[in-house]
């Protein structure tokens, strides 16, 4: 983080942080240079983070950087026959056991709507089985959903081809139940 505090040579200045629930507190100190230029060596950050330098009463604007989860996934098979199950599956870290998952289905407008919803459990997997209907090409992605500690990631849209359900798969309509 770097900046030039105008007409600041050879000033004090310091490095605040804080997260979205702390209040900020001074990380690191320095002092400018002649012409008032001052940087600061940050570590990646493992959660979001604001940042700010200050020197007496002077302010500068506040910094965010945003750390999102880190997500595999994959799914059983690209090709499934309507009815049956597909499973999803994956990784997210860090491990926040119970933290949601959703699977979510793209629309034919372009955006995505969650059609299902599991959890991380311990070791930071999740899985789960959804039963798919229709026919055709359905595009499907995994989202996990952000929280004041990261923010929300969305792996890679999987295609899937849903073809009819088999003849032997189906049953009549029972007699009587029809409407008149």
């Amino acid at each position: 983080i770097s900046g030039v505090l105008a007409g600041g040579a050879n000033q004090k200045v310091a490095l605040l942080n804080r997260s979205d629930a702390t209040q900020f507190a001074a990380v690191q100190s320095s002092t400018t240079s002649a012409g008032g230029a001052y940087k600061f060596v940050v570590a990646s950050a493992t959660s979001n983070t604001h940042y700010r330098v200050t020197s007496g009463s002077i302010k500068s604007a506040e910094l965010y950087e945003g750390v999102k989860y880190v997500l595999t996934s994959a799914v059983s098979a690209t090709t499934v026959a309507a009815g049956q199950p597909l499973t999803f599956s994956g990784t997210v870290t860090p491990a926040q056991v119970g933290h949601e998952v959703y699977l979510e289905r793209q629309n034919p407008s372009g955006g995505y709507h969650v059609v299902d919803v599991t959890s991380v459990v311990a070791g930071g997997t999740y899985s789960l089985a959804h039963y798919v209907f229709g026919q055709g090409k359905q595009v499907y992605r995994i989202k996990v959903p952000g929280d004041p500690s990261n923010q929300a990631v969305s792996g890679t849209p999987f295609q899937i081809e849903v073809t009819p359900a088999p003849l032997g798969t189906l049953r009549p309509v029972p007699q009587g139940s029809l409407p008149r």
